[in-house]
């Protein structure tokens, strides 16, 4: 049985008014009606009367009432209890995240996570991708915001989806795409491509060349390089466009940075996942 039906049905039981109740629970009338309706059809047994001018408890209603009361009571007890000892607990931690990437929410987590956790102690790293990755996979690191990976990516890891963030073309102004408003990958295909050289990030560099696989189409390689500024460099030569996640678009503000999408319409996204070992004995993770 779900918690929040039987708090739901306490909050009406208290109140014997649809309005009232769904208002302090937000929730529309109708799904307050609804879920009251699932918890009677589990229960096989009626346990409201509801015309147009008041609400009841049944026998089965007020036979409910004090035992729901009850299991509430020790749930709510439970959940107290669990948080204390989780508040409690010391330790460390170490976590390792991309700076521009995990920027929309980074500082709000650790905020968030030292108010209800302030005997664990945090220690951060902001790195890029590769670097952050072997460190996981290591065990230098605990735990890891990063991109362009999934749950398959790595055998032993485990992921926690957090984010999309959508993929934008660097071109030179004087490209002949430079003036569309979006491109899709069948429109690149087999254009000059400025990419990560395997040696820099292997990881960004597969996950470029698998989009477009995975299309059927050509990435076309023309140029690579060890880093962002590189690449925009040879962009603004007019040497091919280059894929940057939308974060990033603020080293490109004299470029051209056009949406990247699929042939169906779909937006070409990059994912940002929390991502640890399977293994990892570290109490506070």
């Amino acid at each position: 049985m779900d918690i929040n039906r039987l708090n739901e049905f306490i909050t009406l039981a208290e109140h014997l008014n649809y309005s009232k109740a769904a208002a302090q629970l937000f929730l529309t009338q109708p799904s307050l009606s609804r879920h009251i309706h699932d918890l009677e059809k589990t229960l096989g047994a009626r346990l409201f009367v509801r015309d147009t001018h008041s609400v009841s408890l049944t026998e089965a209603g007020k036979l409910f009432y004090p035992e729901a009361k009850e299991i509430m009571k020790h749930y709510q007890h439970a959940v107290a209890s669990v948080r204390d000892l989780a508040a409690s607990a010391g330790g460390n931690l170490s976590i390792g995240f991309l700076g521009a990437a995990s920027q929309p929410f980074f500082t709000g987590f650790v905020a968030d996570f030292t108010q209800h956790y302030p005997n664990i102690n945090l220690t951060l790293q902001c790195g890029d991708l590769d670097p952050l990755a072997k460190q996981l996979l290591d065990g230098d690191l605990d735990i890891c915001f990063i991109t362009h990976v999934d749950s398959s990516f790595f055998s032993g890891l485990q992921s926690d989806f957090i984010l999309h963030d959508g993929l934008m073309i660097a071109l030179s102004p004087s490209h002949p795409l430079a003036d569309r408003e979006r491109l899709t990958l069948e429109d690149l295909s087999g254009l000059p491509a400025i990419a990560f050289s395997m040696q820099s990030n292997p990881i960004t560099r597969d996950f470029h060349i698998q989009m477009f696989k995975k299309a059927g189409l050509h990435y076309n390689i023309s140029c690579e390089t060890a880093d962002v500024e590189t690449a925009l460099f040879f962009v603004r030569l007019n040497k091919g466009y280059f894929i940057l996640p939308r974060h990033l678009t603020f080293m490109a503000e004299d470029l051209p940075h056009i949406p990247l999408y699929t042939a169906d319409g779909k937006r070409c996204v990059i994912p940002l996942n929390l991502l640890w070992k399977k293994d990892n004995e570290n109490p506070s993770l």
